[in-house]
């Protein structure tokens, strides 16, 4: 609440703020995906919650929703980028603006392209 008496009898709605400890990453799997996407990631950690659409994996300056499956583990999906082959920072965010500060890299690689398959029989 914001009030400007102080006694808070000029505030007629209110908002919860919420308090909470850190998030903190201890690791995520696979830590490589193909430049397209949609790889699932594993993050194991501490203090995980859930804020819905806040809760965020960010690859870069790209995020993703994540998912809460229990205070020590998320899972999201990858996005899409352009950056091959050079490590990406990872992060998680359950407010959708502080980021953790555990250094973690997700690296991108270009898509396996089969150019011929010898034998092609048997």
């Amino acid at each position: 609440m914001v009030t400007l008496t102080g006694d808070f009898d000029d505030s007629e709605n209110s908002i919860t703020f919420r308090y909470y400890n850190t998030p903190k990453i201890n690791a995520i799997y696979p830590r490589i995906g193909e430049k397209d996407g949609q790889t699932e990631i594993t993050v194991w950690g501490e203090n995980f919650l859930d804020f819905d659409y806040n809760t965020r994996c960010g690859f870069g300056s790209k995020t993703t929703k994540a998912t809460l499956i229990s205070s020590t583990q998320l899972k999201c999906l990858s996005p899409e980028s352009d950056i091959v082959e050079k490590p990406i920072p990872f992060s998680i965010s359950l407010n959708g603006q502080q980021n953790t500060k555990e250094k973690f890299d997700f690296w991108y690689y270009n898509s396996a392209i089969v150019a011929e398959i010898n034998p092609n029989y048997g």
